[in-house]
């Protein structure tokens, strides 16, 4: 610890590393919210790739609706940890340091209005909920009008479609909840925290 001029000890070396510490976390939960999205359009492209110039791997897009909304949940889970992280910095941390750490203050003061809807809002929809839909909309023939097709295996594919149809929606009230153009339940009333 270091001491003041009069040999007193401060005490702020803990909180600044602390504060050094969830910086640093902050950080790596953004890195991890591009990483989703890279995977997400690698994934989505990959599947579409594939099942597109394949004959008979259309029922292959199915998948998309699903691997989108369980990413979308981890970036959007992502988005919420680093928004938890930044309330304790500000709410807690700051106070513990001499004239407080302003950073986390300074970027809400800014960021105070929603983000702008084309150019954060729209491209997340696209990504996550656009995938789903276009899948859903490439494979609504081949799962409800091909014909040759059991019983059986229309229902288990027209369950699988209208789950995917369920992924999509899920997705788009994930990101508007993201965007601040939703409601979204504390931590507190979903009994998680």
């Amino acid at each position: 610890m270091s001491s003041s001029s009069d040999g007193a000890v401060d005490g702020t070396e803990g909180p600044l590393a602390e504060f050094a510490a969830l910086r640093e976390e902050i950080q790596d939960r953004v890195k991890a919210q591009q990483q989703m999205l890279s995977l997400q359009l690698t994934l989505t492209g990959a599947i579409f790739g594939f099942a597109v110039t394949r004959p008979g791997m259309t029922a292959l897009l199915l998948i998309v609706p699903f691997g989108s909304y369980l990413l979308c949940g981890r970036l959007v889970a992502q988005h919420f940890g680093t928004l938890r992280v930044a309330a304790y910095i500000k709410d807690e941390l700051s106070g513990r340091v001499p004239g407080g750490l302003g950073w986390e203050r300074w970027l809400e003061d800014r960021q105070r209005r929603r983000p702008h809807f084309l150019g954060s809002t729209l491209p997340l929809l696209f990504t996550f909920t656009g995938a789903s839909v276009l899948a859903l909309a490439w494979t609504t023939g081949y799962v409800f009008g091909r014909h040759g097709v059991s019983v059986l295996a229309r229902l288990g594919l027209g369950a699988l479609w209208v789950l995917g149809l369920a992924a999509a929606v899920s997705c788009t009230v994930l990101v508007l909840q993201m965007a601040n153009r939703l409601p979204v339940r504390s931590w507190a009333q979903t009994g998680l925290s």
